[in-house]
């Protein structure tokens, strides 16, 4: 059976421009208003992503700025540790205390002091200090004290060990009165060098 339908028929006319009105509508309410809509979203999605890129770079460049700032902050405190070990002046009010303590952690007596000579360096970075030091104490302490000396936060060498039995000690009476955990029946000459920066400038002081 064929469908019997005239477009001529202004009824039929009217049924079809009563149809096509609303999907004229819908496309023009897709066209001008979702359309952008949709387009608008997608720009702000991009812009989004944009964003959360540049601050991921922003974390990350804060991240390595934080990091070279930590690794700044460990040299400097290494380099004054190493300065620390070798200072460019001889402090000696400060190497005397550091002595004294050494002396009672280590349980051995200093019995004499005295500043020997210095030696400048020349054409190397730092001048010699050379103390000739008289120590009275035993085996194991002195031991001990030659330890503590090595770990101060100075360089510090040891030389001209000279050890002789002490002639006010005896085998029945190794400690003096006093001084009971101090054994002294052993007498010790020898030569601490401490060692200051310079440099290397003592050449051209010299010419």
């Amino acid at each position: 059976m064929a469908l019997d339908f005239d477009f001529k028929d202004p009824k039929n006319q009217k049924l079809i421009i009563s149809l096509l009105i609303p999907i004229v509508i819908l496309y023009a309410f897709y066209r001008f208003v979702i359309e952008p809509k949709v387009t608008d979203v997608k720009k702000i999605k991009d812009d989004i992503t944009e964003l959360d890129n540049q601050i991921n770079s922003i974390n990350k460049i804060r991240l390595i700025e934080e990091t070279i700032m930590e690794e700044q902050n460990k040299l400097s405190k290494q380099l004054s540790e190493l300065e620390a070990l070798l200072p460019e002046e001889e402090n000696v009010s400060l190497l005397l205390d550091q002595f004294s303590m050494v002396e009672r952690d280590a349980k051995i007596y200093i019995v004499g002091f005295n500043e020997a000579e210095t030696i400048e360096g020349g054409a190397k970075p730092y001048n010699e200090n050379k103390y000739q030091v008289t120590i009275e104490a035993g085996y194991h302490q002195f031991a001990m004290f030659m330890s503590k000396i090595m770990s101060l936060p100075r360089v510090f060498s040891f030389s001209n060990l000279v050890i002789t039995r002490n002639p006010m000690s005896s085998e029945k009476l190794e400690t003096f009165g006093g001084l009971e955990d101090q054994p002294r029946y052993l007498t010790i000459e020898c030569t601490i060098t401490s060692y200051v920066y310079t440099g290397g400038n003592n050449t051209d002081n010299e010419q």
